[in-house]
């Protein structure tokens, strides 16, 4: 097929790539990975998809200005959660406030955003039947799960049939090119993004399916070159056969029974390192993947977390740790691994952070960010006699990929949590009793409910009140009052199981959400947290026991579902009339 002339837009300009949708992206200098941002043309109600880098948002900024307003913007489309293409957020959001904007992504994607602190609520789009109304724009959402990320998403505007696709469709390229020329020589620049990020040849082509459900005009990714009609199927039909994530040639070994069994297992590797829970988590199970094939025992890594700091993260902790030593050492030991990217194989005794009963081989590698720059080293701790040649250093990198991206979400989070721990802990905390405030229960119970019906258990609400609370304070005095209600307090957090979460709701109000457990187990709980406060819940007031009594209203997801609002509302009915039947009761 002849190449399509489009002659050579220039890109120190906003482009219009079909009628009202402008490319406003920036060329970086040296990328061959360049990040695109769109923006729909749309009045006071205009989209904004993919913003960008803080390397490219102020070119991205004056583009936008040279068509209308930052005002104007009012939707935010994130279809993942990489900084390459969220951190020009915050400047956004800086200049022109939050007042009326939204993000728009899946919840595995917002599950992620949320640590950024933008100020934005989030539109998860299948909380909205996939379709997103703004003003006279209909955008409709596709489905690609694990196409690179777990939550991934396209989005679809079908009055110009252009398809934003996110990471999918995306090349490396050595100059860049807003169009591609035609569909073999981009075809050729998308197989080394595909086959390293894309987990599995069956997950590509599920999310192919969905994709080729709508009619085509374009396709527009986020990286590479925007793709017209004419190339768009011979592309997805090389796409479909793409042995992708576990598509790479094996130069130095002939034994195809072990090549078999590494591409076997590469997938699950890639699908767990795409879905991300926490170093520890997600390393422990690509260790147990990958120790069907090797004699592996540990995972480990030091990422550089400033300019003199390293964290340690191991699949033998609970969470990361700061190491001792400070980054000069770091760099001079691993000299090889940081300047000259090279794998290599070394005695575990030779690292400090690593405290091996046994001799063991590490089998060293270094870890990349955004800009391919090594921001961290990561280690295979392997059995003393496993072999060090060229072969083995061949097997071992197919699994780098996974662990560089565990590992950097791992430090971005780190980052983030250092900087907001204390200022996060007074916003959820209520000061008084101690516990969680209502500002942390509708943060974190619908991520635990949204897990409870991914996963399929039972969550349980016991919602409590103090009994003639108000006439202790007007009795004995707001003092006397707030003992109690904190004495309270410490006898639920008394009672709690590691699982649940106990929040003050307002005045004498509580609230404990208890996962994996039933109304009928949670009244129970409230049983034994009554005999408690009758046994141990008098507080001493001028020399004299003043003792209370509690009502509660049980409910859980059996019975309302797993909306927040829904099991509240039914949870708060259940407790009034507990109230009306004389109080000091529970009713389920």
């Amino acid at each position: 097929m002849k190449p399509l002339q489009h002659g050579t837009p220039d890109p120190t300009r906003a482009v219009e790539i079909a009628p009202k949708i402008w490319w406003v992206g920036h060329v970086l200098e040296n990328d061959p990975f360049q990040c695109h941002v769109y923006l729909i043309e749309n009045g006071a109600d205009s989209v904004l998809i993919d913003p960008g880098s803080k390397l490219t948002w102020p070119h991205t900024r004056e583009k936008i200005l040279s068509l209308m307003p930052l005002e104007n913007i009012r939707t935010i489309v994130c279809h993942h959660p990489d900084p390459d293409i969220t951190s020009a957020v915050e400047d956004f959001v800086a200049e022109v406030g939050t007042e009326g904007r939204v993000v728009v992504t899946h919840w595995r994607s917002a599950e992620l955003l949320e640590h950024y602190g933008w100020g934005l609520p989030f539109y998860e789009v299948q909380e909205h039947g996939w379709i997103l109304e703004a003003g006279d724009l209909r955008l409709r959402f596709i489905f690609t799960p694990y196409m690179h990320f777990p939550g991934a998403i396209c989005t679809y505007e079908p009055k110009t049939r252009t398809l934003f696709s996110s990471d999918i469709f995306g090349a490396v390229t050595e100059e860049f090119a807003l169009y591609a020329r035609d569909a073999e020589s981009y075809f050729e620049q998308m197989k080394p993004f595909h086959t390293h990020y894309m987990p599995a040849t069956e997950i590509v082509n599920h999310g192919l399916d969905n994709i080729e459900s709508v009619e085509l005009e374009r396709i527009a990714p986020q990286h590479g070159s925007i793709i017209e009609k004419p190339f768009i199927p011979e592309i997805i039909r090389k796409l479909r056969k793409l042995r992708c994530g576990i598509y790479m040639e094996f130069k130095g070994s002939r034994d195809i029974e072990l090549i078999t069994r590494i591409n076997e297992v590469l997938p699950e590797v890639f699908e767990r390192a795409a879905f991300f829970d926490n170093f520890q988590a997600d390393t422990r199970s690509i260790l147990a993947s990958m120790r069907k094939i090797f004699p592996i025992t540990k995972i480990f890594a030091l990422a550089l977390i400033d300019n003199h700091h390293f964290i340690k993260l191991s699949t033998a902790l609970e969470k990361a740790e700061p190491c001792r030593r400070g980054r000069h050492q770091i760099l001079e030991t691993f000299r090889k691994v940081f300047y000259d990217r090279k794998r290599l194989f070394m005695p575990s005794e030779k690292v400090y952070c690593l405290q091996e009963k046994e001799p063991r081989t590490l089998y060293v590698f270094p870890l990349l960010d955004q800009d391919k720059s090594v921001f961290g080293v990561g280690f295979f701790v392997l059995k003393r006699d496993f072999p060090t040649g060229e072969e083995q250093k061949e097997m071992l990198r197919k699994f780098e990929i996974a662990i560089d991206i565990v590992a950097k979400r791992e430090v971005e989070v780190y980052r983030l949590e250092s900087e907001k721990t204390i200022a996060y802990a007074m916003a959820i905390t209520d000061r008084l009793t101690g516990l969680h405030n209502r500002y942390y229960l509708e943060e974190t119970v619908p991520r635990e409910l949204a897990k409870a019906k991914r996963y399929g258990y039972d969550v349980a609400f016991l919602y409590v009140d103090i009994d003639h609370f108000k006439k202790v304070n007007d009795t004995y005095g707001h003092a006397a009052g707030d003992e109690v209600l904190k004495r309270f307090a410490h006898i639920i957090i008394a009672g709690l199981r590691e699982s649940d979460m106990a929040f003050r709701l307002g005045g004498e109000e509580f609230l404990v959400v208890m996962p994996h457990t039933t109304a009928e187990e949670a009244r129970h709980l409230g049983e034994r947290l009554a005999e408690t406060v009758r046994e141990k819940g008098c507080v001493e007031y001028e020399g004299k026991p003043l003792c209370y009594t509690f009502s509660g209203g049980i409910v859980d997801t059996r019975e309302c579902g797993y909306r927040l609002k829904d099991l509240l509302d039914r949870a708060d009915e259940k407790l009034y009339e507990a109230k009306r039947g004389g109080r000091d009761r529970l009713v389920m």
